[in-house]
């Protein structure tokens, strides 16, 4: 019956193809281009998820991983000690050399530089999650070393990032701009991060906020988005990956 339909369809000049349905998220995409045994960045790091994403997908990796807030930190050198080519960095990235007071939350992958917009609904469902009110979500500030990217990898002599992840609550731009150099000379081949778009913190960024940095070496190559407007659900962001064009011509 299937043959005798497509007789009839093809009769009338039309064709049947079937569609390539297979969804490709970020990790199968880095497996279009990387073996093993590549650099990775992982900026914010928190409790390790990314180094566990990563460790799956690149087990002969090289990831150094930067977590600013001290408690985290000292989860990870615990999770970790044993294990080689994962080096942890108690301090933030971003676009100057300086210390500065982050603003840590119950929930510490939320903690940020920016400073939190109280009056948000995101906030008051969190907050709600951990059986606090707002005032007491917040934890307090705590102040933190802050480097460039460009900095670290001259200090460890390193000429080359495969993945660059950056996960900071707001500070993404900020970050970039202290990888300008590195970005600019083809040193970073994908870059992968997080964008806030709505008002959870006093500060959010835009698409034109990160891609001054990476067009037009960078191609924007993925989104993963959560909600689809302002008005939808309590928060409005995405995670995006861009390649650099010198890897889209290997294929």
């Amino acid at each position: 019956m299937k043959k005798i339909i497509k007789k009839l369809i093809n009769k009338f000049g039309y064709d049947i193809n079937k569609q390539n349905s297979k969804k490709l998220n970020f990790d199968d995409i880095y497996k279009m281009f990387f073996n093993d045994n590549i650099i990775i960045f992982d900026i914010g790091a928190n409790k390790g998820q990314s180094i566990e994403r990563f460790k799956k997908i690149f087990p002969n990796s090289i990831i150094h991983a930067f977590e600013p807030i001290k408690k985290e930190f000292n989860f990870l050198c615990n999770k970790y000690k044993n294990q080689k080519n994962i080096y942890l960095n108690n301090t933030a990235l971003g676009d100057d050399n300086y210390k500065k007071e982050i603003n840590l939350a119950k929930r510490s992958g939320v903690s940020s530089f920016n400073e939190f917009n109280k009056n948000h609904e995101w906030i008051k469902v969190r907050s709600k999650e951990y059986n606090s009110n707002v005032e007491n979500f917040l934890t307090g500030k705590e102040l933190c070393d802050v480097i460039t990217l460009e900095k670290y990898c001259n200090e460890q002599s390193i000429g080359n990032i495969d993945i660059l992840k950056i996960d900071t609550q707001g500070y993404e731009d900020k970050v970039l701009y202290g990888a300008k150099n590195l970005l600019l000379n083809n040193n970073i081949s994908c870059v992968e991060l997080e964008i806030i778009f709505d008002d959870t913190y006093h500060r959010n960024l835009s698409f034109t906020d990160i891609e001054k940095y990476l067009i037009p070496n960078f191609r924007f190559s993925g989104i993963k988005n959560y909600n689809q407007n302002l008005f939808e659900g309590i928060n409005f962001f995405a995670e995006v990956l861009y390649i650099h064009e010198k890897l889209k011509k290997k294929k």
